[in-house]
């Protein structure tokens, strides 16, 4: 019975993720991204059973054609039916209300596990709920509580797994400093909705740096909508034309939002700080300087979040030394040159950051190996480039074209 009620709802749900891939274009495709509304199936398999699976892992993204977003749920994928298990992928189409049905449904679907994408406060709790209630373990990906309060709620939860997140708060320091060491002296942020996980602290940070080295900033916009993202931007613009650089707490929304406000008015004074990888800004940068900084981790919290749950339901569960569930928010930013720009595109956004084999190689860790082993290994491009060389997926000639070195 429960398989047939599994099979019903995510057939479903299949529709939805059609309806929410249909509706999205300029995907990074071309970059050999996988689109997670095609590929991220929402049923087990065609038979309607998870066949030799371990099981099924549930997880969302919030929209797709968004290039960090649509990388994040390939990722979380691949990692998932790396480790063994099906993978059941929603789009939750931008909506808040509609992401906390997504729960309901995969919940009812019979997942195993969800690996959760949530990108409010008001989140955290009602969905830690949901899956108390029907005993389903989840963990949060690459988005965690601002609040320390829901963290240590959510820590009282029996089928808590753990959340991952990077370091946003120095992401902001990062780039507080960068805009120090060029003589900026003023900008305007654009950012976020107010709470997000991870615009918060990077404004957090990179107030603390900039106004502590005398810099100004003078207003901030926020909004969770691409189109407001726009004409907030151009009224920012307007109404500072004097500002040294936009700080822009991530390059796909407001990155982009303030790119197009800049060309709008043939500004290339102004410059562009901002975080998170794009495919548009990524490529503005090989043209001019506009776009001065760019950090990020390029949502690898996506495997690391599924390394964890799959890792709980093998029956080996990565843990704190009391046993309790693992809060990991030390996970690195790093830049791109220019010249491994092709390389980031053809063989990171455009496959997986790490290797089936890899993936697997992290099952049975402990925290200290996970995090030490893994997590902090990954502080530059290059390290996973020569990783990806060493595998022999990335030939010599390519590697020494991007400006890197091979023996």
């Amino acid at each position: 019975m429960k398989k047939v009620l599994a099979l019903v709802l995510a057939m479903s749900m299949a529709l939805s993720l059609f309806a929410c891939g249909s509706s999205s274009e300029g995907k990074p495709s071309d970059a050999g991204n996988a689109d997670p509304a095609q590929s991220a199936d929402a049923q087990p398999n065609e038979s309607g059973n998870s066949g030799d699976k371990k099981g099924v892992i549930g997880y969302n993204y919030f929209a797709a054609g968004d290039y960090a977003l649509d990388t994040l749920a390939n990722n979380t994928k691949r990692v998932i039916e790396a480790c063994g298990y099906e993978a059941m992928g929603v789009c939750d189409n931008g909506s808040l209300d509609q992401l906390v049905t997504d729960v309901e449904n995969m919940i009812s679907a019979g997942v195993d596990g969800l690996v959760l994408w949530m990108p409010n406060d008001s989140l955290y709790l009602k969905v830690a709920q949901l899956c108390e209630n029907a005993g389903v373990p989840f963990c949060l990906s690459d988005k965690v509580p601002t609040d320390k309060s829901i963290t240590e709620q959510l820590e009282s939860f029996k089928t808590y797994v753990g959340g991952v997140t990077p370091d946003n708060h120095s992401y902001g320091v990062q780039m507080g400093q960068f805009a120090l060491d060029q003589g900026y002296k003023s900008c305007f942020i654009l950012a976020s909705g107010v709470g997000d996980a991870s615009g918060t602290p990077r404004i957090d940070g990179f107030t603390e740096v900039f106004e502590a080295g005398g810099g100004k900033i003078l207003g901030t916009q926020h909004t969770d909508d691409s189109n407001q993202a726009v004409t907030q931007a151009e009224d920012m613009y307007l109404a500072h034309t004097d500002a040294d650089f936009i700080m822009a707490t991530g390059a796909s929304t407001f990155g982009t939002a303030g790119l197009e406000a800049l060309k709008k008015y043939n500004d290339t004074r102004m410059k562009i700080v901002t975080a998170d990888f794009d495919e548009s800004i990524l490529a503005s940068m090989k043209e001019s300087d506009t776009v001065s900084f760019l950090i990020g981790d390029f949502l690898v919290c996506g495997s690391y979040a599924s390394v964890l749950m799959c890792n709980y339901l093998n029956g080996t569960p990565i843990t704190d030394p009391d046993g309790s569930a693992p809060y990991i928010d030390v996970v690195p930013a790093f830049s791109i040159p220019v010249e491994q720009q092709d390389l980031f595109a053809k063989y990171v956004a455009g496959d997986c950051i790490y290797s089936a084999e890899e993936s697997q190689a992290m099952m049975g860790l402990t925290l200290d190996q996970f995090v030490n082993d893994v997590v902090l290994k990954f502080d530059s491009l290059e390290s996973r480039l020569r990783a990806k060389y060493e595998q022999g997926i990335i030939s010599a000639e390519e590697m020494q074209a991007a400006g890197l070195t091979v023996e």
